[in-house]
């Protein structure tokens, strides 16, 4: 279904639904499908790639390269939306903590993860924090512009809250004081270049979560996990207190 959004979705403004929001039938099952799939509408005669582009300014919340998902990207808007964008043709260029505007080129459409072909799944989550709570909503309200993120009747409009960006070592300022116990949620956030992997003397871990739980605090020392499954023991700068 061809559809006149206001809030554009990908860079050649001309987006061709092809699965709403809500109870569908894929491959053969009756599903829970939590956003809408989004073509180019021109995609027959179209030979160049088409964007994903971020719908509303906005913080890179988490970089997926996911089984189900494939290649995609959560971003966080003011009015504590998380939109997020799946299915890109390759990871994206875009890190954990980057600021975006709107209409800024996130990633290629695509059909990874999975996908029965090249397209864009984007999908809206309302009262959402850095850390993906919040509960999934219909995202057409939103590109109609029916529906706002921030301020301003009809607009998207707005930043987002700052996300703890590294420093050159690694480090986020706002950790060095941090004061983290048992019991508090925390994010890891030296990471390497790609986002993914953590070095630590003794050993290395992958930081497949955004949050973590603080089992132990020994000094600088704290060991993380999820519920009380331990996932690694790391020093108290490679971490961000929620």
């Amino acid at each position: 279904m061809k559809m006149s959004y206001k809030n554009n979705i990908i860079s050649t403004k001309n987006e061709f639904r092809t699965s709403p929001f809500g109870r569908r039938v894929f491959q053969g099952q009756t599903e829970q499908h939590d956003g809408v799939d989004i073509v180019d509408a021109g995609r027959l005669e179209r030979a160049q790639e088409v964007w994903s582009v971020a719908v509303a300014d906005g913080v890179v919340n988490d970089v997926h390269n996911g089984v189900l998902i494939g290649h995609g990207v959560d971003i966080l808007h003011a009015g504590n939306i998380l939109s997020r964008q799946y299915h890109f043709k390759t990871r994206s260029v875009l890190k954990v903590g980057d600021k975006v505007k709107k209409g800024d080129c996130i990633g290629i459409l695509g059909t990874t993860g999975r996908s029965t072909g090249i397209h864009l799944h984007f999908g809206i989550k309302e009262n959402s924090t850095r850390w993906n709570n919040g509960s999934f909503a219909d995202p057409e309200p939103y590109l109609r512009g029916e529906k706002i993120i921030g301020g301003g009747s009809g607009e998207i409009s707005g930043g987002a809250p700052e996300a703890p960006r590294p420093t050159g070592n690694g480090t986020s300022a706002s950790t060095a004081t941090a004061n983290i116990k048992p019991g508090d949620k925390v994010r890891v956030i030296n990471v390497d270049k790609n986002g993914r992997s953590v070095t630590y003397t003794g050993g290395n871990f992958k930081v497949w979560h955004s949050l973590y739980d603080v089992i132990q605090v020994s000094g600088d020392r704290i060991v993380i996990g999820i519920g009380k499954n331990v996932t690694a023991a790391v020093n108290k700068k490679d971490l961000a207190k929620v």
